[in-house]
């Protein structure tokens, strides 16, 4: 067998259109399956046996030292794979209708155990709310989806389910964002969530990323069906902050040759900045020669984006009567009445503490 796959057949592989099916055997061995589970639950899995698979197809895999069944959502050749992927197990056979049946059925138990664990947890007077119910094909493992706002004691609960159900019980606490994520919706824009449709990982989100785009920041605006700030602020974000990159934030003024002027506006797709000077008159400079003047010629002498830091609000955006509240750990925002400052802790981030007294470095945005 030769060591390298020809380019053509690689090329073919990645298309979700495309099948294994007139690859050879050996060739078959040298794809990830990545494979879909309920809801959007994601793995890969080695293909051992050479079984020709297309996108598309359900399938038995070995996981968690059982049988689970899934559907094909892509081919990836091994040399290819992204970072940070886990193979979890090997592909133990195809599908057929009596899986397909047995899968059918297991869905609908789910929706009765759903309902029998909500009415447990309030018969036991435990503050949880259960929002998902996963059977394992093989039926050796049934676990519980739950959110709560603290730690629960369920210990009693689960004793109760395994007494009732026979089987391995996991009651698993998620967060808000996976409640959206498994029970899904429509967004502000009018689109499936994301997070339901094809996100699979949660990565941070904070107010800053709708700063750094120009956003006026509310968080109700900005807030997505979880109550959390929207996973789409993420998107553009390194797009900004590139564009963004080596010139103060809109609001700073510098002095020119020409005298002061304040950047009243950065053009991130034209990559221009415009310059309002005192005495009325406008220039639009591209991005680049501002860049080079503030290292030689150029000279800050005020910083929006270190004035936002010493604000009382916190931004500069942000409704006069109100502060901006952002908790990374909790990763939530929200407007709170400007005379109940005094009683909130300071949650902000070091990075947004104001300059030590002398200091005019330039930050970069």
């Amino acid at each position: 067998m030769e060591n390298q796959i020809d380019e053509n057949i690689i090329n073919d592989i990645i298309s979700p259109t495309t099948d294994t099916t007139e690859l050879t055997t050996e060739d078959r061995k040298e794809f990830l399956i990545e494979t879909n589970f309920k809801g959007v639950r994601k793995h890969y899995f080695l293909n051992p046996k050479a079984i020709p698979l297309k996108v598309g197809e359900y399938i038995i895999v070995d996981y968690e030292s059982g049988e689970d069944m899934g559907i094909v959502s892509g081919i990836i050749v091994k040399q290819l794979k992204r970072e940070n992927i886990e193979i979890m197990g090997d592909i133990i056979r195809k599908s057929n209708q009596i899986d397909v049946r047995r899968l059918e059925e297991n869905r609908k138990i789910e929706d009765q155990i759903l309902v029998n664990a909500r009415k447990q947890a309030a018969n036991f007077g435990l503050e949880m709310k259960f929002i998902d119910i996963e059977y394992k094909f093989d039926r050796k493992k049934l676990v519980f989806y739950f959110t709560a706002d603290g730690r629960v004691d369920f210990r009693e609960l689960v004793k109760v389910f395994a007494g009732e159900y026979r089987t391995r019980i996991e009651l698993r606490q998620i967060g808000v964002r996976d409640e959206a994520q498994k029970i899904g919706g429509i967004g502000i824009c009018g689109r499936e969530l994301c997070c339901s449709q094809f996100l699979t990982n949660f990565v941070s989100i904070n107010v800053s990323m709708a700063r750094d785009q120009n956003l006026f920041v509310k968080p109700e605006k900005f807030s997505g069906a979880c109550g959390k700030l929207q996973c789409c602020l993420k998107y553009e974000h390194d797009f900004y902050l590139a564009q963004k990159e080596g010139i103060p934030d809109t609001g700073s003024m510098i002095m020119t040759d020409n005298g002061k002027a304040t950047i009243s506006f950065i053009d991130v797709f034209n990559e221009t900045v415009t310059l309002d000077y005192e005495g009325g008159e406008v220039l639009i400079i591209p991005k680049k020669e501002l860049v080079k003047k503030l290292e030689k010629e150029f000279r800050i002498i005020k910083n929006m984006r270190d004035e936002n830091s010493r604000s009382e609000n916190g931004c500069a955006v942000c409704p006069k009567g109100n502060f901006l509240n952002y908790d990374d750990g909790d990763e939530k925002a929200k407007i709170i009445p400007a005379e109940k400052k005094n009683a909130q802790p300071n949650n902000q981030d070091k990075r947004n503490k104001p300059l030590r007294k002398g200091d005019q470095s330039v930050k970069k945005i």
